[in-house]
């Protein structure tokens, strides 16, 4: 008999794979026919089960005549799966690191060497966690551990865990369509993503920014209501922008006001449910946006992977930057602190731990195409995956905000694995195609609007008295003194607040201090996950 131990996901071609497999839906729940789905599909499939389910979905079965456990995630690691392989070898699987810390046999442990990781991509990347031990299954892979028999070089009780791939990234440039045909693809793709993301009785909202992702997506669907996230600041506000895409569309609209005091009093709440820690200001901005949407809605749409997809970042414009290296390496789309900074602020500096090793490692095999192509490679395999959708898959778990992404449908991503980077970016700008599409259906200044970033006035927040007080606390606590070199970070703070500061300082940002926030509080949000987690407060 085949058990669900641990199960999060939206099986968006249920009605086909039920059909297909036999399995009775009617009267069920989403939940409850998902569910039977997977046990359904992996009695029929096996490993490769993923590859007939379009959706989200992290996994994990066990056979209780075998007592073997199989868990799978989906190839765009939309959801995600953790797992800890305890002593005899036999694995733990969660969607939740708690529910594995939870657990007698794990050791609560940092593991140190990755805090270089998150300094200097502001998430982590790759299957590592921040807890030692504790491991996060790749998108497009699997797991199966599977009991050992007594002799064989195996003791009794012991197990054998395994990781294995049932889908590898890769890019097909079909060169035979124009940017119209690539652009009706999207267009029809959009309208069976929408078709399938929700069934006929629920209701959806969308969040709504002034970009063109957004408003796409509030244009091709059936949500009643834009929401957006603004702030007092005009400066870092979409709302004006928003507003007249949602009266175009005569749809609601209804803005959602960040203030400082919800910000900073969101912080312990936003660590416990990421569980990691991510200093993506955008991301505790929309963790505070979410909870209060979801006060009004259960179902809301949000528009990850139109960027990742399309070659949406502006980075995108200009590859030249790595041709004709012999070895490049791209850091991704958040590269922030760089090893010298790491070495100069870390109490415990490990060589061992590269990113420079690890991001050439994970995008060894996007050589094969294109600069742009390559870009998008690295990206979807580390950024995309390890900061953009583990946002939306943490806030949803943390405000209970049911969020979609109509665009992480394999039908979407297909076209984008399969379209030329022309069609994507050029020094016109990006996402054309995507744009192209967009034009049809919204005002030309809205489709070619220029990306903003989803911008936080978080560097004037951090600076004014009335908010950084815990800020100031951290910096001197014994956490920071544990992690940091006490001395460097606190010169660090002074030069950010116009405060005096020593001779590296002056010298190392004697021409910009734009990024001086960045690093105060990439150091305060570890701080303070660290006192949360280790040192439970």
């Amino acid at each position: 008999m085949i058990e669900l131990i641990a199960y999060e996901g939206l099986i968006r071609n249920h009605r086909s794979l039920a059909e297909q497999l036999n399995v009775p839906v009617t009267g069920f729940s989403r939940r409850q026919r998902e569910e039977a789905l997977m046990i359904a599909a992996y009695e029929q499939w096996g490993t490769n089960m993923g590859l007939h389910i379009n959706g989200q979905f992290a996994c994990a079965l066990r056979d209780t005549d075998t007592n073997v456990t199989f868990a799978v995630r989906d190839v765009l690691g939309a959801e995600i799966l953790f797992y800890y392989v305890l002593p005899d070898g036999q694995a733990l699987c969660s969607t939740r690191i708690r529910d594995l810390l939870q657990q007698p046999q794990v050791q609560r442990e940092l593991n140190e060497p990755l805090l270089q990781f998150y300094l200097g991509f502001t998430y982590i990347p790759g299957e590592e966690t921040l807890f030692k031990g504790i491991m996060k299954l790749e998108p497009g892979g699997y797991l199966l551990s599977t009991p050992q028999p007594a002799g064989n070089n195996a003791s009794t009780g012991s197990f054998k865990t395994t990781l294995g791939r049932y889908w590898e990234l890769s890019f097909d440039p079909d060169e035979s369509k124009s940017l119209d045909d690539w652009a009706h693809a999207i267009s029809d793709a959009m309208d069976a993503s929408m078709h399938d993301i929700c069934d006929p009785d629920e209701q959806p909202d969308s969040f709504l920014s002034g970009g063109v992702d957004s408003s796409y997506m509030l244009a091709k669907s059936s949500a009643h209501t834009g929401f957006c996230v603004s702030y007092q600041s005009k400066e870092a506000s979409e709302e004006a922008e928003a507003r007249e895409t949602a009266r175009f569309l005569e749809r609601d609209f209804e803005g959602i006001e960040v203030t400082p005091e919800q910000f900073f009093s969101t912080i312990d709440e936003f660590l416990l449910a990421y569980e990691q820690p991510s200093s993506d200001a955008a991301g505790l901005s929309l963790y505070c946006a979410c909870k209060q949407v979801r006060e009004r809605t259960k179902l809301c749409f949000s528009g990850e992977g139109a960027d990742e997809f399309f070659a949406g970042y502006n980075g995108y414009q200009s590859p030249e930057r790595f041709e004709g290296k012999s070895d490049p390496i791209y850091y991704g789309a958040t590269w922030s602190m760089r090893e010298l900074d790491q070495k100069r602020y870390l109490k415990r500096f490990h060589p061992d731990c590269s990113a420079a090793k690890f991001m050439r490692e994970r995008g060894a095999k996007g050589h094969a195409y294109d600069t742009v192509s390559w870009m998008l490679f690295v990206d979807l395999r580390s950024y995309f995956e390890g900061s953009i959708l583990f946002n939306s898959t943490k806030i949803a778990q943390g405000t209970g905000l049911d969020i979609r992404m109509p665009y992480c449908d394999l039908r979407i991503f297909d076209i984008a694995r399969r379209m030329p980077s022309r069609f994507k970016v050029s020094k016109r700008g990006n996402k054309l195609a995507l744009r192209k599409a967009a034009s049809w259906v919204l005002p030309e200044e809205v489709a070619y609007r220029k990306k903003l970033g989803f911008p936080v006035p978080i560097r004037d927040w951090l600076a004014d008295p009335a908010y950084n007080a815990d800020i100031l606390r951290a910096f001197d606590s014994p956490a920071a003194k544990e992690l940091f070199d006490h001395q460097q970070i606190k010169a660090l703070l002074g030069m950010f607040l116009g405060q005096k500061t020593n001779l590296w300082h002056k010298l190392r940002y004697a021409r910009s201090k734009a990024g001086l926030w960045r690093r105060v509080w990439s150091i305060y949000l570890l701080i303070r996950w660290y006192e949360l987690f280790f040192e439970g407060e």
